[in-house]
């Protein structure tokens, strides 16, 4: 089993055989070095309500929601089990 990681700047999905919040790698598509956010992570940030977005929230990699959302306490990734 296999789980799936999101490039923070164009949204290409590598497949790795561990569980973690997230990895940093190159980009085979992008070229882009960043930390690739596991899916389920994504997920969440959609639900980050609107109205607590800043402007740039839709032109804002992944990884700089995760952080924003964070730092806002939009978002806790915190964990006592699996993501």
């Amino acid at each position: 089993m296999t789980e799936s990681y999101v490039c923070p700047h164009c949204g290409r999905v590598e497949e790795r055989p561990y569980r973690v919040r997230l990895i940093i790698l190159t980009c085979a598509d992008c070229g882009e070095n960043g930390r690739f956010l596991h899916e389920s992570i994504v997920a969440r940030l959609e639900d980050v309500p609107e109205p607590r977005r800043p402007e740039d929230w839709s032109e804002m990699a992944l990884d700089e929601r995760l952080q924003y959302a964070v730092k806002e306490g939009l978002l806790d990734v915190s964990f006592t089990g699996p993501i």
